[in-house]
């Protein structure tokens, strides 16, 4: 990244060019990808869970707005209600006529005959065998009769002018029986016909049911449609005295929803974000920090969204709202590399420093997002790919952009310390009452940790205000609605499979009704007809009318009629009916009769068509009408409050075996990384414990999850994956080179737990039980995970690490576990290979000093044999220390001063354990008090200044020299009076002559 950096800064044209041209082609095809707003693509796949979502696709659940126009006073009469009715019809339809799509409840004068002669000129399709039965006990010569004489007085009745038509076409009244099927288009018998208005049977109420033309999920548009109704409606209430009219839909729910979280954000966020702002140009010094920490998040998004739609064209819009709330891990990076560069100035430094743990952090954490892929949900694997690709993308850009653009305080030295510094300076995990309260968490957490319930009802995170809650229940109650709706769907690859499913769906449901195990239902499986069935019901008519009877009535209706003054061809209409040849009729012919309103039951696409019926029933008998329909083929039942709960339940157990996969993942990173099986152990360790002290506190306390809220668990993992990575290479940086820079680690990982609480943890104060959902378990996750890395993830370093190493001890490693560690070292007395790694072990350069010391152990055996036992050997350019460590093992006896000028390579030589015994130093200068070293070991050929001091002590008190450089011309050292004694190996051994 330092080469990246170098390049950049010294090409600046050049960088611009690249930086603007992959922000344009990212942005155009991010612009180009199509936002699916399909809540179902949340539902988990499976063969069951498809041909749901396949059905709920095609449905349409109209969400209607349904008005209640009610007398408040007894001498108000039905006149005024449906004449409030009409005019609150003229209003909506000239006030609001893009907001509303039709007006059901009234039936108009034309409507009324357009149905009549629809079912008069298909009657058998309308009739069952309950029908026929009561139309055979009209037939009889005295009912003729007496339904002749009735007629006859109807028609010199004032409204025989209205019923003339329809008594001579039908004298037996049979149409009546074939309009009564028109009734199951609505849930409820409780209403009449008044005025052409649906009216209560009391005549206290009346009806209508608006279809919005908004989906519920257009909440700005539609919180203007209610509002312009609710203006309507108090207009009319002032009108009429004595009458009231109100509303009810999802879509008042959907509006309060959106408001209240509309006006929690601005009032939390909004204090929240000015506080965190300034906050930040505080600490940083610079007002532009803000908007630089949220650009690399911004292009990780954008370059996702681009990647997506490369891969699929599409993404669930749901995926993008939480991948937002989640991409706030981003910024993480961005504040350790802020923290990190404010501290040191030193660009070499902040990528040695940053670099590995940025990576190690955003690679764990894309690859526990792509855990998302296992969960068997279309939205939840976009958003394991939207995360995962922003979070590495935001990663490598943050590395770039930051060192580039922020510009270092020129008072860097005398920077003095801000209260952040100073919580950062305490050392918590040396507080044994911390270290103690931390332990009883963790222990209490064990024994609750699996208590924690997954709330299934989504009503619980929906804000449900108690005016509109009441408005549902005075409306149901007028209505007549059981406590439980359900809806049952038939389906199949044409409308008439799903038309011939939905036929015997209807003969069940009438059963059902007739003996009181269901309310009542709305179907028009008595009206819409497959062909078959229709074709069956044309057949049943044509064996009722035989030529017998119909000669039998046509006789008895002439003979009949005649006395009262009818003519022999007045009832001809009705004679030609009995006598057609009726056809099966096709679903465009029932759609041209208007107000029969069948596209708010049936639904059709390519090669698949649905119907619904819509089922009333008491909340006791609810299971069992579910278990007698499910399973049955081609019909789908949804009960709304049950799928949440069995798909969300689907979705908490794949959230289950997402925490196994992620952790799986994670270590397998972790070990990739370190490679340690030890420090990735050490590494993920923190997240266990965190995750078990938050859900024991949530347990406590009684805070359930949800669907939203556990998967922003998702980003408190990630939090706490990213502070327990900085913390152990913090702690693994002092471990390798007893520098302490813990303390800028934890000044970065305090922004952010600032940050995360600021943002997200501010929605506590907010009213809208998602949001405060939302809120809870993040305070929770953030403080137990900042808590458990710096006290016992800092605790445990420090026992195992650090005061080990002050001991003259090893770190504990698994072989420390199984084995003694002086019984091992002994057991290798040859090259006390064990004993020299053990002090480099779990630092960045073990695999480099397995590798040399892999080289040149037969070297090194080989010098060990000039060495005596008390000798005092010094060792130039001893490097990593690995030479003189293992001398101290071979020869206990001696002792030897390693000399390294470089400060990188004597600081980790210096922080060995074996540095930390006696008579085993370091230094990166030649020591005044040396007159009792007799053995010289150069490993290369020295350098000014030291050369000079080098051949001095040579000459003055070598006895021994071992020169390591084959290159190295020492024929000097012979003429001081010194013989090779040995030269083979690259080794040469120059001893002086008594």
């Amino acid at each position: 990244m330092l080469r990246i950096y170098t390049f950049l800064r010294q090409n600046k044209a050049i960088g611009f060019l690249l930086g603007f041209s992959f922000l344009a082609i990212v942005l155009f095809l991010a612009s180009r990808i199509t936002l699916e707003e399909d809540v179902s693509s949340l539902i988990p796949s499976g063969e069951r869970q498809n041909i749901l979502k396949k059905v709920l696709d095609q449905t349409r659940f109209s969400d209607k707005i349904i008005v209640s126009i009610s007398s408040t006073s007894e001498e108000v009469n039905p006149e005024a209600l449906t004449q409030y009715a009409q005019q609150f019809i003229d209003s909506v339809n000239f006030q609001l006529p893009q907001y509303v799509k039709n007006i059901q409840g009234k039936v108009p004068e034309e409507g009324v005959r357009e149905i009549y002669d629809f079912i008069y000129n298909n009657l058998p399709l309308f009739l069952n065998e309950a029908d026929y039965q009561n139309i055979e006990t009209r037939l009889g010569r005295e009912i003729i009769e007496e339904r002749l004489e009735n007629n006859y007085k109807n028609l010199i009745s004032p409204t025989g002018l209205v019923t003339k038509e329809y008594l001579f076409k039908d004298p037996l009244s049979i149409t009546a029986l074939g309009l009564q099927k028109l009734e199951e288009l609505q849930v409820g018998d409780d209403f009449q016909l008044y005025n052409n208005f649906l009216v209560t049977k009391d005549q206290k109420h009346v009806l209508l049911f608006l279809t919005p033309s908004l989906p519920s999920s257009e909440t700005d548009r539609n919180s203007i449609f209610i509002e312009k109704l609710k203006a309507i409606q108090k207009g009319l209430n002032q009108e009429f005295e004595g009458v009231e009219g109100d509303f009810f839909g999802g879509v008042l729910y959907s509006v309060a929803n959106a408001s209240q979280i509309k006006k929690d954000i601005k009032v939390t966020i909004g204090i929240a974000v000015g506080i965190l702002l300034l906050l930040l140009v505080y600490y940083y010094k610079r007002i532009y920090v803000p908007l630089l920490l949220f650009i690399p998040g911004l292009i990780g998004g954008i370059t996702a969204i681009a990647f997506l739609y490369l891969l699929k064209g599409n993404i669930s819009a749901i995926s993008i709202g939480i991948g937002a709330i989640l991409l706030g891990i981003s910024i993480d990076y961005s504040l350790h590399i802020l923290t990190h560069y404010k501290k040191n100035g030193n660009i070499q430094k902040l990528y040695r420093e940053v670099t590995i743990p940025i990576f190690m952090s955003s690679s764990t954490t894309a690859v526990a997002f792509l855990c998302l892929l296992f969960v068997r949900s279309e939205a939840l694997n976009d958003l394991g790919i939207f995360a995962a690709i922003s979070v590495a993308v935001a990663s490598v850009f943050a590395l770039i952009l930051i060192p580039l653009f922020y510009k270092v305080p020129e008072t860097l030295s005398e920077d003095k310390n801000t209260f952040l510094d100073s919580i950062a300076g305490i050392e918590f995990h040396k507080k044994h009452i911390l270290i103690i309260g931390m332990l009883l968490l963790f222990l209490g957490g064990l024994f609750f940790f699996t208590k924690v319930e997954f709330n299934k009802d989504l009503s619980a995170i929906n804000f449900e205000p108690e005016e509109i809650k009441q408005k549902e229940r005075r409306i149901q109650d007028i209505a007549g609605r059981a406590s439980k709706s359900i809806y049952i769907i038939t389906y199949g690859n044409s409308i008439d499979e799903a038309l011939e499913s939905n036929n015997d769906l209807y003969k069940e449901l009438r059963e059902l009704e007739n003996q009181e195990k269901i309310a009542n239902f709305s179907s028009l499986g008595g009206v819409v007809l497959s062909t078959n069935t229709q074709l069956e019901k044309i057949e049943r008519w044509k064996e009722f009318w035989t030529e017998d009877k119909k000669i039998s009535v046509k006789t008895d209706l002439i003979d009949q009629s005649e006395p009262l003054g009818f003519r022999a061809e007045s009832f001809d209409s009705f004679y030609n009916l009995l006598s057609k040849d009726f056809n099966p009729i096709l679903l465009n012919d029932y759609r041209e009769t208007t107000n029969l309103y069948l596209d708010d039951f049936i639904s059709s696409g390519e090669d698949f068509a649905t119907v619904t019926t819509s089922v009333d029933v008491e909340k006791e008998d609810l299971e069992l009408l579910i278990d007698k329909f499910k399973g049955k083929k081609n019909l789908v039942v949804i009960d709304r409050q049950q799928i949440n709960e069995s798909f969300l339940g689907s979705l908490r157990d794949d959230f289950n075996s997402l925490i196994a996969y992620s952790l799986i993942a994670v270590f397998i990173i972790l070990l990739v990384c370190y490679r340690s099986f030890e420090l990735s152990i050490f590494t993920l360790l923190p997240i266990v414990i965190t995750w078990v002290i938050a859900l024991g506190i949530m347990a406590l306390l009684n805070i359930q999850f949800n669907i939203l809220n556990i998967i922003i668990s998702t980003f408190i993992f990630g939090l706490g994956l990213d502070y327990s990575i900085f913390i152990t290479n913090g702690f693994l940086r002092e471990y390798e080179t007893g520098i302490r820079v813990l303390k800028t680690y934890r000044t970065s990982i305090l922004l952010s737990v600032i940050t995360t609480l600021l943002g997200i943890g501010a929605l506590f104060f907010a009213e809208h039980p998602a949001l405060r959902s939302i809120s809870m378990v993040s305070i929770i996750g953030v403080i137990s995970a900042v808590l458990v890395a710096f006290i016992l993830q800092g605790y445990l370093f420090d026992l195992l690490f650090l005061n080990r190493i002050k001991n003259g001890k090893p770190a504990l490693s698994i072989n420390q576990v199984f084995s003694n560690s002086g019984n091992r070292y002994k057991g290798d007395k040859l090259y006390f290979k064990s004993a020299v790694y053990d002090n480099y072990r779990f630092k960045s350069v073990f695999n480099e000093v397995r590798q040399h010391f892999q080289k040149e152990k037969e070297r090194y055996l080989k010098l060990a044999t000039f060495i005596e036992e008390n000798d005092k050997v010094i060792h130039f350019y001893s490097g990593l220390g690995i030479l003189p460590i293992y001398l101290k093992y071979k020869k206990p006896g001696i002792e030897i001063i390693g000399i390294e000028p470089d400060p990188e390579k004597l600081v980790i030589a210096e922080n060995c354990f074996a540095a930390k015994t006696e008579f085993l130093n370091f230094s990166n200068t030649i020591p005044s008090e040396i007159k009792e070293f007799k053995v010289f070991i150069l490993s290369k050929e020295p350098l000014y200044p030291m050369e000079g001091e080098i051949r001095d002590l040579i000459s003055k008190q070598a006895k021994t020299v071992i020169i390591l450089d084959p290159k190295y011309v020492y024929r000097w050292i012979i003429d001081l009076n010194f013989e090779i004694s040995y030269r083979q190996n690259d080794v040469v051994v120059l001893q002086k002559l008594e």
